[in-house]
């Protein structure tokens, strides 16, 4: 089930925290967003996002633009599956920004559970890349990675360092806990049953 295009902006220091969620298609509001982000640095939260059509694309990659040309820096976090798509098929769809995180798909064939695994790109070493095991909650048994290493990891390759990573770790650490005073412990997991 799709949503409707979302977004929030949080500010600490020269850091804004950007939340954007559901479809970014022709209906976003991605322009709107250039004003109330300053220059520094932007964290791009991107863990909700669903789908993005071409004209989402389109509309993506002038933004980046217009923020860099403000002064703005892009890190790119919880990179969802869809969003890792277009990193791979878009050349310049992070613009001159660093993805920090992402997620990785996964799929039980005991269970038929689907769950996705929040990596840091930082941890995936150097090529050739694999996917970190995952178990499945449900069985308990290794989970098949539900996507081509070659193709969905291929992004890493051209991957730039992230600048300043632990004032960025820190505002987002200061961003959870204002969001959320009792923060999940592990890592980030989402889980899905397939229905019969």
């Amino acid at each position: 089930m799709s949503h409707k295009f979302q977004a929030s902006v949080q500010h600490r220091g020269d850091v804004s925290f950007v939340k954007l969620g559901g479809v970014i298609d022709e209906d976003n509001e991605l322009g709107d967003l250039v004003e109330k982000i300053s220059a520094g640095t932007a964290v791009i939260d991107l863990g909700e996002v669903e789908r993005i059509n071409s004209c989402g694309v389109r509309d993506w990659v002038n933004w980046l633009s217009k923020l860099e040309n403000n002064g703005t820096r892009s890190v790119l976090v919880e990179c969802s599956p869809a969003i890792v798509a277009q990193i791979n098929l878009v050349n310049n769809f992070t613009g001159g920004g660093v993805v920090k995180s992402f997620y990785v798909p996964y799929f039980c064939p005991e269970c038929d559970e689907e769950k996705v695994l929040l990596v840091e790109a930082s941890d995936m070493g150097p090529p050739p890349h694999e996917p970190p095991t995952c178990r499945c909650d449900e069985c308990d048994l290794v989970m098949d990675f539900d996507d081509m290493p070659d193709s969905y990891f291929a992004f890493l390759s051209n991957q730039r360092r992230l600048a300043e990573p632990d004032k960025i770790n820190g505002a987002m650490r200061n961003l959870g806990s204002a969001a959320d005073p009792e923060p999940s412990r592990g890592g980030k997991v989402r889980s899905r049953s397939s229905q019969p």
